[in-house]
């Protein structure tokens, strides 16, 4: 697992953190720009996870996953200002570049 892991990362790039605190966000809807500033995020569920949604400033669907167990461990997307997040249970958003 762990030389899998190594090899994906050389394909893929290291995701490196960007300044900033990680936001932690409990089940609901979020604005961005309002509730969290625009960037690039790595969402990881808290707990079990669930269904992780967003869309842009438009009502497009930009990210629909699962995140946990019964999903991807960890998801990176781009959120601009006015993008709505929507989660239904704890999820960490860490900023990344």
């Amino acid at each position: 697992m762990k030389s899998k892991k190594g090899e994906l990362a050389s394909l893929t790039g290291q995701i490196q953190k960007a300044k900033g605190a990680p936001k932690i966000l409990q089940a609901g809807k979020y604005t961005v720009g309002k509730d969290l500033p625009a960037g690039r995020y790595l969402a990881t569920p808290v707990g079990s996870g669930s269904n992780f949604v967003v869309w842009d400033y438009s009502g497009g669907l930009e990210v629909n996953t699962i995140l946990g167990s019964n999903g991807n461990p960890s998801y990176t997307f781009e959120a601009d200002d006015e993008y709505t997040i929507q989660t239904e249970a704890t999820v960490k958003l860490s900023p990344i570049q």
